[in-house]
């Protein structure tokens, strides 16, 4: 599996922060020379991260939405 096979399946498995992490990552894997271990808990960290930040954005999205009714009397 390629660099972009494996974004592709990260996105469709709904880890968007682990794929837009990946390149930066496997750079710094190779640079730093970090062990698998260590370069897996990076890409899990960003992916924890990126859901922590967009957790009280879509918590106000939906506290800003009104609920209406769906049913009438007649």
């Amino acid at each position: 599996m390629n660099l972009v096979e494996l974004q592709r399946a990260l996105r469709q498995l709904r880890l968007s922060g682990m794929a837009a992490g990946l390149e930066p990552r496997l750079l710094q894997a190779q640079t730093d020379t970090l062990a698998p271990i260590d370069f897996l808990s990076t890409l899990v960290s960003d992916e924890l991260l990126r859901r922590q930040d967009r957790l009280p954005s879509a918590t106000r999205a939906r506290r800003s939405t009104p609920l209406t009714s769906t049913l009438t009397r007649r």
